[in-house]
Order: C-alpha cells, then sequence, then structure tokens
C-alpha cells in the first residue's frame, strides 16, 4: 500500500485557470457529504479510538472545523489585499485542547457543517477579478491567489478525510 504523504511535506503548483472556481467550490461543499457518510452508523468507541498516539476519527473531524476559521479569516486577508496571508498554528494548538472525543459525532459534523457552509457563502459568488487577488502564503512562500487557497483547502479536506478512511479501514 501507498503511504499518504504528510501534508506538510506537500508542494504546491497553481497554475490552474481562474474558471475552475466553480469546481473547487463544489469540492469544499462535498467535504460535507463525504465526511457525514463516512461518519455515520460508526460506534462512538471506533470513532474516538486513538491508534499509536494519533488523532482519533472525531479528532480529525473536529480539526476540519478548528481550521474554519482560519481559512475564513485568510479569504479575508485576499479581499483586504495583504501582502501576506495570516499564519497557520502548525501545532494544532486548538485541536489537541478542543476534546473532540468529548462530542458526539454529530456535534461535531453539525460544527463543521455551519463553518463550511459560511465559508461558502462568503466565496460562492465572488467575481474573477477576487478570485485572482494574490497574497504570499507563509509557510509555503509562494504567492497565491484566492482561488488558490480555496484549491488548498479542498486538498487539505481530502488529506483529512484519507486520514479517516485508513482509520476506519484499519
Amino acid at each position: 500500500m501507498i503511504s499518504q504523504t504528510p501534508w506538510f511535506e506537500r508542494k504546491f503548483d497553481f497554475n490552474f485557470p481562474i474558471g475552475l472556481f466553480p469546481v473547487i467550490v463544489e469540492r469544499l461543499r462535498g467535504t460535507i457529504f463525504q465526511l457525514k457518510a463516512m461518519t455515520e452508523h460508526i460506534p462512538d468507541a471506533t470513532l474516538s479510538f486513538k491508534k499509536d498516539g494519533k488523532w482519533s476519527v472525531k479528532e480529525v473531524a473536529g480539526h476540519l472545523f478548528d481550521l474554519e476559521e482560519l481559512w475564513s479569516n485568510r479569504i479575508d486577508d485576499f479581499l483586504s489585499h495583504k501582502e501576506i496571508l495570516r499564519a497557520a498554528d502548525l501545532n494544532n494548538t486548538k485541536t489537541h485542547e478542543a476534546n473532540h472525543n468529548s462530542k458526539t459525532i454529530v456535534q461535531l459534523l453539525n460544527q463543521f457543517v455551519a463553518a463550511r457552509n459560511n465559508l461558502i457563502n462568503k466565496v460562492k459568488d465572488i467575481d474573477e477579478t477576487a478570485a485572482a487577488i494574490t497574497s504570499l502564503h507563509p509557510r509555503l512562500k509562494q504567492p497565491m491567489r484566492l482561488i488558490d487557497s480555496l484549491f488548498f483547502i479542498a486538498e487539505h479536506d481530502d488529506h483529512e478525510l484519507t486520514k479517516i478512511r485508513l482509520l476506519l479501514n484499519d
């Protein structure tokens, strides 16, 4: 089996056309349904299980919610024409301190759905000029357009959904 590349080892080449904007937004919408489908009817003990000291399914789901504030704030950074996007907490302190395993998966899903729908509502009607606004990503040290930021979010979603799939298939 091929091992998943760690997130911080990923490199990105943002060279796609602005016309993919609706497709990328659709990917962001799809995360909601994938997450629900993957976790429904799974016993809480399975969703809370931490294998080898790594995050449980509920912690990964909570992590997706935890990042929504950053994603939304970065959209604001683009729209405010900030030169550099705000930085992420690379230690994921919010997720480590949130005690997501104490919540039900329904609570975690509801939090994520509300936050993701807010993000989608913020960007769904953006025009081509706004989608092309560029700022520097602080960790990647490369410029990205607002559309690239949305692609980055979708890629992160898929990265975390893959972790959940692997946890549930073990």
